[in-house]
């Protein structure tokens, strides 16, 4: 129901402010670090996997030791051939190398599926977790965290953690069994050579150190400048209409050209201190066997060596520096996944805000009463001093009934819809639906029972029948339903122009459709899911008043002439006022309080706020004086 996913709409708007500078987040928790960081993400994640990593672990153990073992075996062989042994001796050699060499293929392969199969299924559920965490949020999360900055964390954030336990882990353990098992059979076969070759490697070990420093501070800020470049992106990529209209593409291109010059920036030092770290392990590498021929070759010389050790050692050295080649990749990697996983940690971590206990209705049918009880809100980003959006808010709505909201633009109107409708939580006071307390109210009787249609409308980027029928699973959707929700929205006679009647597609945020088409699905996918209170805040603002009059007799019928039998009750927040002539009470809400209430008519009768607005806006060329409710 669309009531379930409004607090998402807001984040589809990315604002301004949060494109401009560099984010910091004040509403996300803490990043955590360090071993309780890493204690909860195996606690929560990786553990559950050490069985498919040990047996990983098994196969890379044996990798290592077939490589190892093939040096040796090539030893042999210009032993042999030195000894002047027999030819068959050496073919039978050069058949276990060939068969070391299968094995090598095998066992590596399979301990690369299984280390890395871990991670793509951490990263998918990460990506889980990570929605339903946001789906918890209420709209207050999104007004302060930009779009494009979680849409970051989901995609960049997760690969990078996806690297970090499967990639990562699996060449940091195999640097770790490469290096032990070379250098042992390097010290049995000399331990003085492997003595001059251990200095360079240890001074390359020191350089990593210093550079991986340098990496950890580098991405943090690469990772915050993808997060400004994808909010700015997806937010000319939504408002490329308004953009074109208002000439602004300049502005918004300077603001592209300013976060993608300092992406760029920020790249080009990592990508610097990269290639001073990668060169570094093949620069040691060429070092060490120029130890092995100078040193090893005097020792062959005076009968220390033969020259099947020196092949061999030759072996070992490059099979240690080919380990030693994957550290810059590895420590980047590490940095990478690290940073991702303490700002992913960080939406994870946070605590849902959302209002909602574990109550339900006594009855699942049939309309319910709202009352308001010295409600106040105030949002979180609100100037010190700035008065409440909502003070002191009081009113009640009978089962069947409905109530009417009008105020000047800026007055509270929509803030009161999305607090009624449990999108925004109550700072002080109760709302009351059906005699529950919203907060008391659980998450699903409420979805069930209250959907809010915003001013904003909004679509999925699929067929009118979809999103008409979004309150059901795709598969579940009834088209019986759908076109009567359909035909009672007043856009019935429009679907039958559209080139695939129901099947057809709307596009992104339903961008096929008119704005009036637009407001008018929003209002079929409602009474589609046939909630028991319906909230619409302004949506009648793009129909003409033909439809008007049809939507507003719709919805009279739906209120079943404010009976207790009837199906729904309903909230109208409306600046045209001739929506709201049909409502039995009608509050005037401006700078957050009520300042008017009652009838149409006896509103009218007081001359204020109401009358004023009535008179300005001179409904069907009459005189506002001269009509009557």
């Amino acid at each position: 129901m669309f009531g379930c996913v409004g607090p998402l709409t807001p984040a589809l708007q990315a604002s301004p402010s949060n494109l401009m500078t560099e984010p910091s987040h004040p509403v996300l928790p803490p990043s955590v670090s360090g071993s309780q960081l890493l204690l909860r993400f195996g606690k929560g994640y990786a553990l559950r996997y050490v069985g498919v990593y040990a047996l990983g672990l098994v196969f890379l153990v044996a990798t290592n030791w077939l490589t190892v073992w093939i040096p040796d075996l090539i030893r042999q062989v210009f032993d042999a051939l030195e000894a002047n042994k027999q030819v068959d001796f050496v073919d039978d050699i050069a058949r276990w190398i060939g068969a070391a060499s299968a094995a090598v293929i095998v066992v590596r392969t399979l301990s690369r599926v299984l280390f890395f199969n871990p991670g793509r299924t951490i990263e998918f559920r990460l990506r889980n977790d990570m929605l339903a965490r946001l789906l918890k949020m209420s709209t207050t999360f999104f007004r302060q965290v930009g779009v494009g900055d979680l849409v970051s964390r989901a995609t960049n954030d997760a690969t990078y953690v996806r690297a970090f336990v499967g990639f990562a882990i699996l060449n940091g353990i195999n640097l770790l069994l490469a290096a032990a098992m070379a250098l042992s059979q390097m010290i049995e076969t000399d331990a003085w050579l492997t003595l001059w070759c251990v200095i360079p490697l240890m001074i390359s070990t020191w350089l990593l150190q210093k550079g991986v420093r340098w990496l950890h501070r580098y991405i943090r800020q690469i990772q915050e400048a993808v997060g400004l470049l994808s909010a700015h992106v997806l937010e000319s990529y939504g408002g490329v209409p308004v953009i074109q209209a208002a000439g602004a593409e300049p502005a918004f291109q300077r603001v592209f050209d300013e976060h993608n010059d300092r992406y760029t920036a920020l790249m080009l030092k990592v990508t610097m201190v990269r290639s001073f770290l990668l060169p570094l392990t093949q620069s040691v590498g060429s070092l060490c066997l120029f130890l092995l021929l100078w040193i090893g070759g005097e020792h062959v010389v005076q009968g220390q060596l033969t020259l099947g050790q020196l092949a061999a050692y030759a072996s070992y050295i490059w099979i240690l520096v080919a380990a030693l080649s994957m550290t810059g990749w590895l420590l980047n990697s590490l940095q990478r996944g690290y940073v991702s996983l303490q700002r992913l940690w960080q939406v994870l971590g946070l605590e849902p805000d959302r209002v909602g206990g574990a109550r339900d209705f006594a009855t699942t049918q049939g309309a319910v009463s709202l009352e308001l009880r010295g409600v106040n809100f105030r949002y979180g980003d609100a100037v010190e001093g700035e008065a409440n959006a909502l003070q002191d808010i009081n009113l009640t709505l009978e089962p069947g009934g409905i109530l009417g909201v009008y105020g000047p633009v800026g007055s509270g109107k929509s803030t009161l819809a999305m607090v009624i409708a449990g999108l925004l939580p109550a700072a002080k006071g109760q709302v009351l639906i059906g005699g529950i307390d919203i907060k008391e109210l659980g998450a699903q009787a409420r979805c069930d029972s209250v959907t809010m249609i915003p001013q904003e409308s909004f679509l999925f980027s699929r067929t009118l029948a979809d999103n008409v029928g979004y309150d059901d699973p795709l598969d579940a959707i009834d088209q019986d339903k759908v076109e009567h929700a359909v035909d009672r929205a007043a856009l019935a006679d429009d679907v039958q122009r559209m080139p695939h009647r129901l099947e057809t597609l709307v596009g992104e945020r339903g961008v096929m459709l008119s704005g009036g088409q637009r407001q008018r699905a929003q209002i079929a996918r409602a009474l589609y899911a046939g909630s028991r209170l319906l909230i619409l805040d302004d949506v009648l603002s793009a129909v003409d008043h033909d439809t008007e009059v049809r939507l507003l007799d719709e919805l009279k019928q739906e209120m079943a002439g404010g009976s207790e039998q009837a199906s729904a009750s309903a909230v109208i927040v409306s600046t045209r006022l001739s929506a709201l002539r049909l409502c039995e009470n009608i509050v005037v809400v401006d700078e957050g309080k009520i300042v008017e209430q009652g009838s149409h008519g006896e509103l009218l009768n007081r001359q204020g706020l109401y009358a004023a607005a009535w008179a300005a806006q001179a409904y069907d060329g009459q005189s506002a004086h001269s009509d009557t409710p």
